[in-house]
């Protein structure tokens, strides 16, 4: 049995004597070379200090992949080539956290010009309670015209198994959505849960769950082995008020992810810190035709919910549009944006499909030159 102390982060919102009648509902650990989650790793030529290296075949690169499962702060791994040119096809991974990377290369499962998708690489901490197991996926890429090579690292395994909540079994799924070892991490680079018959998919976690409209409190096992849940039926919450034309509006913060959709431009949410995450409009044209709007943000909007008050968001419309320059003494290039009222940055479809881009024409107030360009997706 695993060190509760050790193992468990409090999440819950409920009283200590509920927290700890709560039984622990265990998971089952699975791996797949389709890793969950993702995080860049930062590359360099320099070699790390006081780690044994392999004998390499091209310029390596090195990158320290953090998780504080790791007495250390983290592992080291290396990318290297088969050949002097080609893909980085060659990886190496402490597993063991012993500074060793001599150890037989992680081998890839696919590869092309450009990149290596390399193998669940087992990687293993030393726990208060025994050995804790972690996979790690790292994919190597360098496209066409970069310098440098990329390495882009997933989760390798996940916790699934069925829980019970409020007397229903759902399966879940516990995802290192930020791919550090740990499962309980929360806001805001959070770890991410999936409850079957959830609609919205995979949710961050927080200090809540809401699962078919009931509000569960969470304890997570660190590590993900384990799961706690207890229904809360007394959650204080507090209104939002957004425009009345968004159809959705999600937001997540301490409470975790919730999904909402505004009745006259009103929602309510458990009392809590913030962010805005993205909205929608749906609309349909004169033609019939169904247009979907979206904004998501990338500099923060936060707020606060609180009981017997409103929080009101100047989000959404209007929307404008900006442009910009850039280029050389004979080539300009132009960059088009939608932008909502809060900087939202915004997204257009026609259906399922991008309408046409917009068109640029370009004249000399003569009349000599014209010309017209379209903007294309990017």
């Amino acid at each position: 049995m695993r060190n509760l102390i050790r193992t468990l982060a409090l999440v819950g919102v409920a009283v200590a004597t509920t927290a700890y009648a709560q039984k622990e509902q265990w998971l089952q650990y699975h791996t797949s070379r389709q890793g969950r989650g993702y995080r860049w790793l930062d590359l360099t030529t320099t070699p790390p200090p006081n780690v044994t290296l392999p004998k390499f075949k091209s310029k390596p690169y090195f990158a320290h992949w953090v998780s504080p499962l790791d007495q250390a702060g983290g592992r080291w791994v290396a990318l290297d080539r088969s050949r002097s040119s080609g893909p980085f096809d060659k990886l190496y991974i402490d597993t063991k956290g012993d500074g060793k990377l001599d150890g037989p290369p992680v081998a890839t499962w696919r590869s092309d010009q450009y990149s290596s998708y390399f193998e669940p690489a087992k990687v293993v901490f030393k726990g208060e309670d025994g050995p804790i197991t972690y996979h790690l996926v790292v994919r190597g890429m360098q496209y066409e015209g970069e310098r440098e090579p990329r390495a882009l690292a997933s989760a390798g395994g996940f916790y699934s198994g069925l829980v019970d909540f409020g007397g229903k079994k759902k399966n879940i799924e516990l995802i290192d959505a930020n791919v550090n070892a740990t499962f309980n991490d929360m806001p805001f680079e959070a770890d991410r849960v999936q409850v079957e018959g959830d609609k919205v998919g995979e949710r961050y976690i927080g200090k809540l769950l809401e699962v078919e409209g009931a509000f569960y409190s969470l304890q997570i096992a660190r590590d993900g082995a384990f799961i706690k849940v207890q229904k809360q039926e007394n959650v204080v919450l507090g209104k939002v008020r957004v425009p009345e034309s968004l159809t959705q509006f999600v937001a997540w913060g301490e409470n975790g992810q919730f999904y909402r959709k505004p009745l006259k431009g009103e929602l309510t949410l458990p009392a809590g810190s913030y962010r805005a995450q993205e909205w929608t409009i749906d609309r349909k044209d004169r033609k019939g035709s169904t247009w979907n709007m979206s904004g998501s943000f990338g500099d923060p909007v936060t707020f606060e919910v609180a009981e017997g008050k409103t929080a009101p968001l100047e989000i959404g419309e209007p929307i404008h549009v900006e442009i910009s320059t850039q280029g050389t003494t004979n080539v300009t290039g132009f960059n088009l944006s939608f932008v909502g009222r809060a900087g939202e940055s915004i997204q257009l479809m026609m259906g399922s499909q991008r309408p046409p881009g917009p068109k640029l024409v370009l004249a000399s107030l003569d009349g000599t030159y014209r010309v017209t360009n379209t903007f294309e997706f990017g």
